[in-house]
């Protein structure tokens, strides 16, 4: 499959257990799924994984994986200093072409949002430095 500009072999991708299990067994924080990040890399020469920090429901954010059998969600429920996000690998799902498309259109609202604010704010900077020069 074609997948961020690079020919991605499914088959060297680790499958959902397995991250799962991964996580489980060495930690359920970002420090391990930068394990899985690292390996990635080796094997595909790109950082294949995204962090999803804007979301509607229970979870701060989330991390999306590629994985076999498509894109796993992997939700994060809190960040500490030392372990980082601290993953609910109990909450981890694949992400169908629906799901994407609705975290797709959730993600463009707030940052078409977030930038037509920020124009608003450079404008009064703008105004209020020209005033105080």
């Amino acid at each position: 499959m074609m997948f961020m500009g690079h020919q991605i072999d499914k088959a060297k991708l680790m499958t959902m257990d397995e991250v799962v299990d991964y996580l489980k067994t060495h930690g359920e924080n970002y420090s391990s799924l930068s394990d899985i990040r690292t390996r990635y890399e080796e094997e595909f020469g790109k950082d294949l994984i995204w962090n999803y920090q804007h979301c509607s429901d229970c979870f701060p954010g989330f991390f999306i994986v590629p994985v076999r059998e498509g894109f796993l969600s992997l939700p994060y429920d809190s960040v500490e200093s030392d372990a980082y996000e601290i993953i609910v690998a109990d909450s981890a799902a694949l992400l169908c072409a629906e799901d994407l498309q609705t975290l797709q259109e959730l993600y463009r609202s707030y940052v078409e949002a977030l930038l037509g604010t920020m124009d608003e704010m450079i404008a009064i900077a703008k105004e209020e430095g020209s005033q105080n020069a």
